[in-house]
């Protein structure tokens, strides 16, 4: 038996539980990661010749390859942390349904974009591509990969499960799909809602409210980027012309996401820290 008065046990236990909850998150460095991918995307906004094409869909602009390699790796690079810090601390959040987030966005990224892109004007002429089309289309497939996330834990056996899997990474492709074919004409930064995907099912996996609170304002500028061109703000506040070109224009769309993700990051390991103190 302790020797503690039960207030000062209830503060131990308090103290042990934020500590444990502190030893298995581990997003810091994915914020981090993420924050510095998204930033240096400008430098590859030049353009250039795709270097393939197959069926008049044209691969590889640099921009694209740079966020299929951006994407990929940091995921993978994610993961292998989650792995190594779980290792090391006894510690890990389970992290396939954050990996599904991940494959469904490089697909996405590999294979939308491109033909988005080499279809630009038929698509903009396209009834398919019309937000009468793509928002109905995309909230049915976000409401039914809820609905089936929902529905998986209460599965009871393994191929159910993974049939529940399959069916929500379907619906999230379609979901993706739609956003490729809304926002790719105009502006290739669907990108960052993959992110934006990943880092909240990753606050859900973790039960962080502060990777929450961070993915959805990254979410939200995420969407802004995609919906609007961020360069107007700076344009008005005279730092640029109006278009001086895919470099600043990238620039002035990805700043504001990547340093959401990188102060984000900040404020969480600082809090962490003051977790563990």
């Amino acid at each position: 038996m302790t020797d503690l008065p039960p207030a000062d046990l209830l503060d131990e236990m308090t103290r042990l539980r934020a500590r444990t909850r502190a030893d298995r998150h581990a997003y810091v460095p994915p914020l981090l990661l993420f924050g510095v991918l998204v930033l240096l995307a400008p430098l590859w906004a030049a353009g250039g010749p795709p270097r393939f094409g197959v069926a008049g869909v044209w691969f590889g602009t640099p921009l694209q390859l740079y966020w299929l390699v951006a994407v990929v790796g940091g995921f993978l690079a994610t993961a292998g942390w989650y792995l190594y810090r779980g290792g090391r601390r006894g510690v890990r959040t389970p992290i396939r349904a954050y990996l599904a987030i991940g494959l469904v966005g490089v697909l996405a990224i590999s294979f939308g974009l491109p033909v988005v892109e080499s279809f630009a004007y038929r698509v903009a002429r396209s009834p398919y591509a019309e937000p009468s089309f793509t928002v109905p289309v995309a909230a049915v497939a976000v409401l039914a990969l809820g609905g089936v996330l929902w529905l998986r834990p209460k599965l009871g056996s393994r191929g159910a499960r993974g049939t529940a899997t399959a069916a929500a990474m379907v619906f999230g492709f379609v979901a993706l799909a739609m956003l490729d074919l809304h926002f790719a004409p105009v502006r290739p930064y669907a990108p960052l809602l993959t992110i934006a995907l990943g880092l909240l099912g990753l606050a859900w996996l973790e039960r962080s409210p502060a990777l929450g609170v961070v993915s959805g304002v990254f979410a939200a500028t995420a969407l802004l980027a995609n919906l609007y061109n961020l360069q107007n703000v700076f344009f008005h506040l005279g730092l640029f012309e109006r278009y001086e070109g895919p470099k600043t224009m990238a620039f002035t769309n990805t700043l504001l996401p990547g340093l959401v993700l990188l102060a984000g990051g900040a404020v969480a390991a600082w809090h962490e820290r003051r977790a563990r103190a």
